[in-house]
């Protein structure tokens, strides 16, 4: 017991003085030393009470400025227990403190709660052991600017200035002894400003009527997914084909039934229809996941043929061609402003090079391709793409840039392209959406699904599962703590699907065989895509901004809860990102009216010109740095992140990147996107260089020339952290093999090569672990019989070279396992426990030929 009269502990001084002693030696977390002229008289202050923190905003990283030491005010000697020390001389039973250590509270814990510019802030040190009262004070200076920590341990006050800063706090009790800690403390940067309460039921009156068009108009799904892509039928409507010739009596028969009446279509004549048919034909069947996206390769392949179409004519009658820079600021505004009153291409007059893009597809073909080539899939059907392995056929370590491969669940493994395991180390499942309250789509493979994923794992990629949103109406109507319920929902849903064992859906037989690998799990990270998001100006952004933030909050502490690695990908548009790379269908997408775009457009409707693309980045290159150090707590020197010889790697279970979805022509928006990085503010030495390794660019396969292709490969491999890639819905052989080429000959030129012998390995793997369980056995049970059995040790030398053989082929076995099975290979388990016991059983088996024999008497 630790309680007790006084009479009763001073019945053992030296036992109490031993514990004492040992209490100031033991003293863990920190420095322990003791206080010169320590004195119950020492400044001292009442204990404090339980406290919790109460900000909880995101972390930061700009340099700021410390506050001075808070002082510790003298408190008076307390009268009854006066306790002189004097030298030489041990002080009483009674002065000596109690025997349990002194500490922080939740030691473990070294990052405080983040604080924000200009919001209060408090935080509340816990001591445990030691005797009350506590005094707490800051060494040196480093809290942020505008925060000081009093007597009593609380840090409070109201940052002034953002940065990441570290403070070392020191601890005494009432008997001296003190114990120092090192803390750090992130200020972020002002919230946007918080959503206006809405205004009186008075202002809001009864809905009466409802509009036909809204009728007529399916609603959303919770489930859904889009995507766009034109195909065969679409491009039909633009050209149709010729009907078959047919002889002059069956041609009433055999008539080419009407074509429908397709918005603009009308403002084609027929050889401009052929035409824009012609030029749009190597988009066909090439996927983008947003409207932004499909719209900007429209763009970009109608402005690449008119500015060629150009510069023929301009060779031709030995003009000056507008320049490239003319091109591009004349086609991020050619569909913009009014239509003009008759269609360019039924007046033959000559067409001013500014309104050629405009005269190739006008405004309202181009808002009925959009229209056309958007296809809604239900995330919660799903199916597994195809994929093909033989032997390991899995990526090794890739020497720079990652890899990823985007894997929708619409996949079609009949028509689409074969997944090869090989070039890709992260697959992203996309998508899983989540509904108003919270609730996220859940995952449930099938047995198709089932083999794809435990193939994920066996040939050594991994797999991010995408959480994704693109309706953000729902925020406006929430208050402020159920919109964080929600957020908080979402990421523990996630985190719950992707944590399911695969063992958990079926066991195989395979799964029985002992000695593999720890069962692997249905997801390795998550990606969290918010498309459509509102934009900075908008009303629903602060709701939004805050649904993120906690969202993102949640994702990361729930991962550093896990006890494996994730990977945190934060997927979003270039455009949100730099301004300079949005476009006005970006803009249209994130307008609260963008549900309606999904009904269906009607017949010579005029098409509505877009708005001007507002400056304002829905994500900062800040957002990002905060998001990898709340997930990764590196450590830091004069406001930049400290790298080690081997370069820098999260310092926890969590790696973010950013993977950033580009749009077309690439040739210039990767040069924007680097350039947006190297001239930030908010990036500096190397945070900067650490931010512009984990952003990984995103591109559809197929959307760009081969040649082009290859450029990009190699800038993002040599300029960024890799390539996504989101494949073709119809597999393309020539597509898929100038890919794969250019990505092992950029990405992946360094990586070594599994060898003939580990594929023979991988493909006989089943049969190879049974004999090596077979052999292990025979060899455990011979030697045993050899220590056991006399008659057997009579043998004589035959039978200690079979114990050797029996040991040998175990161990051969079992290394080219260890080396060439993918199952090993990608497992928590690890490799070298396996080798040393391979090592003790030859070992064992040894011994008795190593042994000097003892003559018989």
């Amino acid at each position: 017991m630790r309680g007790g009269s006084l009479g009763a502990r001073a019945g053992r001084p030296g036992v109490r003085r031993g514990l004492a002693t040992a209490a100031l030696l033991l003293l863990g977390n920190g420095l322990l030393w003791p206080a010169p002229a320590a004195t119950p008289g020492a400044p001292a202050a009442s204990q404090p009470s339980a406290s919790a923190p109460t900000s909880t905003s995101t972390s930061t990283l700009a340099p700021a400025s410390a506050s001075a030491p808070a002082a510790i005010p003298p408190a008076p000697n307390p009268p009854a227990l006066a306790c002189p020390v004097q030298p030489g001389r041990a002080a009483p039973e009674a002065c000596l403190g109690d025997p349990d250590p002194l500490g922080f509270e939740k030691t473990a814990v070294t990052a405080l709660p983040a604080a924000t510019v200009d919001v209060p802030y408090r935080y509340r040190f816990q001591a445990v052991g030691g005797e009350p009262p506590y005094a707490f004070s800051e060494v040196g200076s480093g809290l942020p600017a505008g925060l000081a920590l009093d007597a009593n341990g609380n840090v409070q006050g109201t940052a002034t200035v953002r940065g990441r800063r570290t403070f070392t706090v020191e601890l005494r009790d009432r008997w001296g002894q003190g114990v120092r800690q090192q803390f750090a403390l992130n200020v972020a940067g002002p919230r946007s400003a918080a959503p206006k309460p809405a205004s009186a039921p008075a202002a809001a009156p009864a809905i009466q009527t409802v509009p036909i068009d809204a009728t007529q108009a399916p609603l959303r799904s919770p489930t859904s997914v889009d995507a766009w892509r034109l195909t065969d039928a679409v491009l039909e409507k633009i050209a149709p084909p010729a009907p078959p010739d047919v002889a002059e009596g069956d041609a009433e028969a055999v008539a080419p039934p009407p074509v429908p009446d397709a918005d603009g279509l009308d403002e084609l004549s027929e050889a401009g229809a052929a035409q824009l048919a012609l030029l749009l034909q190597p988009l066909r069947n090439v996927e983008y996941p947003t409207r932004g996206l499909f719209a900007a390769a429209l763009d970009a392949r109608v402005c690449a043929h008119a500015a060629a179409l150009t510069d023929r004519v301009a060779l031709e009658t030995r003009q000056t061609a507008p320049s490239a820079d003319q091109w591009r600021q004349r086609c991020a505004t050619a569909w913009q402003g009014p239509p003009p009153k008759v269609p360019p291409q039924l007046v033959e007059a000559p067409v001013k090079w500014q309104d050629l893009p405009a005269t190739l597809m006008p405004p309202r073909v181009r808002a009925w391709l959009i229209e056309q080539a958007m296809q809604r899939h239900d995330a919660a059907v799903s199916t597994a793409p195809g994929w093909s392995g033989t032997g390991c056929n899995c990526l090794i370590a890739a020497t720079s840039g990652k890899v990823y491969g985007v894997v929708p669940h619409w996949s079609d493994p009949a028509h689409g392209p074969k997944l090869d395991f090989s070039l890709y180390e992260r697959l992203l499942a996309y998508a899983q959406p989540f509904d108003d309250d919270g609730n996220v789509t859940p995952l449930r493979p099938d047995a198709g699904q089932l083999a794809f994923l435990r193939a994920v794992h066996r040939y050594g990629s991994k797999l991010d599962v995408t959480v994704y949103r693109k309706d953000w109406q729902f925020l406006a109507r929430l208050p402020e703590d159920q919109r964080r319920r929600v957020a908080e929902q979402v990421a523990r849903q996630a985190m719950r699907m992707i944590d399911v064992p695969l063992s958990h859906y079926a066991r195989r037989w395979e799964d029985r065989i002992p000695g593999l690998a720890a069962d692997p799990y249905l997801g390795d990270g998550i990606t969290l895509f918010l498309d459509a998001v509102p934009l900075p100006g908008d009303s629903r952004y602060a709701a939004f901004d805050d649904f993120r933030q906690r969202l993102i909050q949640t994702l990361i502490a729930e991962m550093r809860k896990g006890r494996r690695p994730y990977t945190l990908n934060l997927m979003l548009q270039a455009g949100d990102l730099v301004p300079a790379l949005r476009t006005a269908d970006d803009v249209a997408a994130s307008a609260p009216a963008a549900a309606a775009q999904a009904a269906p457009v009607r017949a010579k409707a005029a098409a509505v010109p877009p708005a001007t693309p507002p400056a304002g980045a829905t994500w900062t290159f800040d957002q990002l740095l905060d998001t990898l150090v709340q997930a990764e707590d590196p450590r830091f020197e004069d406001g930049r992140i400290v790298t080690g010889n081997e370069g820098y790697v999260s310092r926890t279970n969590v790696t973010v990147r950013y993977v950033v979805a580009l749009p077309e022509p690439t040739v210039q928006s990767k040069k924007t996107l680097r350039e947006a990085v190297e001239t930030t503010p908010e990036l500096v030495g190397t945070n900067r260089a650490i931010v512009v390794r984990r952003i990984v660019p995103m591109v559809s396969a197929g959307g760009a020339e081969p040649r082009q292709m290859n450029d990009d490969l190699a800038y993002f491999n040599d300029n960024f952290g890799g390539i996504a890639l989101w494949p073709q819905p119809v597999a393309d052989a020539a597509t898929g093999a100038l890919l794969a080429n250019g990505i092992r000959e950029t990405i992946l030129a360094g990586e070594t090569r599994e060898g003939a012998l580990c594929n023979v390995v991988c493909d006989w793997r089943w049969a190879m672990r049974a004999a090596f369980w077979v052999g292990l056995t025979v060899a455990l049970v011979s030697l045993a019989l050899f220590v056991a059995s006399c008659r057997v040790r009579a043998l004589g030398r035959p039978y200690q070279l079979y114990l050797v053989v029996a040991g040998i082929v175990p161990a051969v076995i079992g290394g080219l396992l260890l080396r060439c099975d993918p199952d090993l290979a990608a497992s928590q388990i690890s490799g070298r426990l396996l080798a040393a016991v391979l090592v003790a059983v030859f070992a064992a088996m040894l011994l008795p030929l190593l042994k000097p024999r003892v003559p018989k008497p």
